[in-house]
């Protein structure tokens, strides 16, 4: 009985997960269409750009929530113990101040071959911006200041380590999450304790009895 809920389980996940994609595909279809249709070359770069950063979005969310946490969490168990590492050390990021440096650095490069390319790699470009951009916004979605630049993402965030790890599982925008239902409920507390817990460091945290 219990492997056939286990089962069952993992079918409905598949479902959910073949549903994300296909919502996905619809949408990054419209937008490219979009682009081809426009005359002007500046809303095309624009609407490429705009596409290509949604879909590092999306990567994020599928990601984080397939792999991270559910589904795959079996194909690179080194990824996934270190992704649950971070749930129980809110303030240990692996991403430091050089590998961002050299992210946005090479992002400017890639900027400007975009512009000479005229467009044929803007879709990558606005990936890698959104990959960059993520690498900054999960550091900022750590520390007290992000309420006032990403609050509703980083109250998503707050609940995802403290109460709710099966909700909140987007970053940089909670687009996905919204679409998807996987919001944490929209009005519940974030208590002291998950506070103290996500922002304090280890030896700051207040002793559990």
């Amino acid at each position: 009985m219990e492997t056939q809920r286990m089962s069952s389980a993992k079918r409905k996940e598949l479902y959910e997960a073949i549903n994300c994609i296909m919502v996905f595909a619809i949408i990054t279809t419209v937008l490219v269409l979009g682009a081809g249709l426009t005359a002007s070359s500046t809303f095309k770069f624009v609407f490429l750009l705009a596409t290509g950063w949604l879909a590092w979005t999306f990567t994020e969310y599928f990601l984080h929530r397939f792999w991270m946490h559910n589904h795959f969490r079996n194909v690179n168990s080194k990824l996934y113990n270190l992704h649950m590492n971070h749930h129980k050390h809110p303030q240990e990021i692996k991403i430091d101040g050089t590998h961002r440096t050299i992210m946005f650095s090479l992002g400017l490069v890639l900027v400007y071959f975009a512009l000479i390319w005229n467009n044929y790699f803007t879709l990558f470009l606005g990936f890698y911006i959104g990959m960059t951009f993520y690498s900054l916004l999960h550091i900022m979605l750590h520390k007290p200041y992000g309420r006032y630049v990403f609050p509703n993402v980083q109250k998503a965030h707050i609940h995802h380590h403290g109460k709710y790890p099966d909700k909140g599982f987007s970053f940089s925008t909670i687009l996905w999450d919204w679409m998807f239902d996987t919001l944490p409920p929209k009005d519940d507390v974030i208590s002291k304790k998950m506070l103290d817990f996500y922002f304090k460091p280890d030896d700051e945290r207040p002793n559990e009895k």
